[in-house]
């Protein structure tokens, strides 16, 4: 998947989303919709491949679907489209859900160019379900590649889309058994620890076991955002990782690399998780280069509705970051972002600062 392509495809798709929001269905499958099928998902229009107005036959009557994406014969994705004017409901996707079910299509879209709803059928059960794996906002498309990944043409061909969803599945389940027992699961932990330890450590083991799964439990959630390649970030910021309490070093073991230079003087930066280490390097610019006076006030929102560095850890419209660090202090970096995205706000905010900035390593 080319994060160059998801970020344009992005960009130039908020611009007709703002220009244009009430877009009736016929306007945004020419605009958006088929866009984002042909450009980011690599599906061929002039191929048998994609079938539009696909044919199901649901009991006596026959259903259209939007559009059948085609692997060996077969469809292996239904795309439903509504327009910008239309709010993706519940309803929508019972629609989704019975096509599915009756043609037996391991996946499905449901979109209005704004949204993006991904299913998967399950075919583990006595009859078969469908369940939604995750809704996209549209700004969010560029943090979620792996799931793009997952409906493109390559994948579906060469049975990578499986692997991912078996992946994210594993996690869900771990994700389920440590939030349904984590007071267990916690109380375990702590024996565990005052056992080999002794019970001066009881109390502090308690409430840093609990602490422990809570955390365990965010590295999980965020990982299925970073697809089959592994987390590097956790949900919520961990005193731990406060880039407050990191130092500059010249040690580049990490597997992703900065470097910060001015005026013939440099700091580098290295760490093994992208969010980590952009929290660092902004940490650094905020109390040495005055990257808060560049951007004064905050919040810096540099599209419409993603706050990507304020005083508070929400967005414009009050909702809360979903992945964010704390940094400078008093500032929150928003870090759902794909690896693309970091390296191109680091940059701007170096230059905003007036600095240099280089990335090595898995950069």
């Amino acid at each position: 998947m080319d994060e160059e392509t998801v970020s344009d495809y992005v960009e130039r798709s908020r611009s007709l989303v703002d220009s244009s929001p009430q877009m009736d269905e016929q306007n945004t499958r020419a605009r958006l919709i088929d866009p984002f099928i042909r450009d980011v998902l690599g599906w061929d229009f002039y191929s048998t491949s994609i079938e539009m107005e696909y044919s199901v036959q649901m009991g006596s009557t026959k259903k259209k679907v939007d559009y059948a994406l085609f692997a060996d014969g077969s469809p292996a994705v239904f795309v439903e489209a509504k327009g910008c004017d239309t709010t993706v409901s519940e309803s929508h996707a019972d629609q989704l859900r019975s096509y599915m079910r009756q043609e037996w299509v391991d996946w499905g879209l449901l979109t209005n160019g704004k949204s993006f709803h991904v299913y998967r059928l399950k075919k583990d059960g006595d009859k078969p379900d469908v369940e939604l794996l995750r809704r996209i906002e549209l700004a969010d498309l560029t943090a979620n590649d792996w799931l793009l990944a997952a409906l493109s043409e390559e994948s579906i061909r060469s049975g990578a889309s499986t692997e991912i969803y078996q992946r994210v599945e594993r996690r869900r389940k771990a994700i389920e058994a440590l939030s349904d027992g984590k007071s267990e699961i916690a109380e375990a932990i702590r024996e565990t620890v005052v056992d080999r330890v002794g019970e001066v450590v009881s109390q502090p083991a308690e409430s840093l076991s609990k602490t422990f799964v809570d955390d365990l439990i965010a590295e999980l959630e965020s990982d299925q955002n970073d697809g089959p390649s592994g987390a590097d970030e956790p949900s919520q910021p961990n005193p731990s990782s406060d880039p407050a309490k990191r130092t500059e070093t010249d040690d580049q073991s990490g597997t992703y690399v900065v470097e910060i230079a001015d005026h013939g003087e440099s700091a580098s930066f290295s760490d093994d998780s992208q969010a980590d280490l952009m929290a660092t390097v902004v940490d650094h610019l905020i109390r040495e280069h005055g990257l808060i006076d560049a951007y004064a006030p905050l919040p810096y929102v540099p599209g419409k509705k993603i706050a990507i560095l304020n005083d508070e850890p929400t967005h414009p419209s009050g909702e809360e970051m979903r992945l964010y660090r704390a940094v400078g202090g008093d500032y929150y970096l928003y870090t759902s972002l794909n690896k693309g995205d970091k390296k191109r706000h680091l940059t701007d905010f170096a230059d905003a600062c007036g600095v240099d900035i280089t990335f090595d390593g898995e950069w």
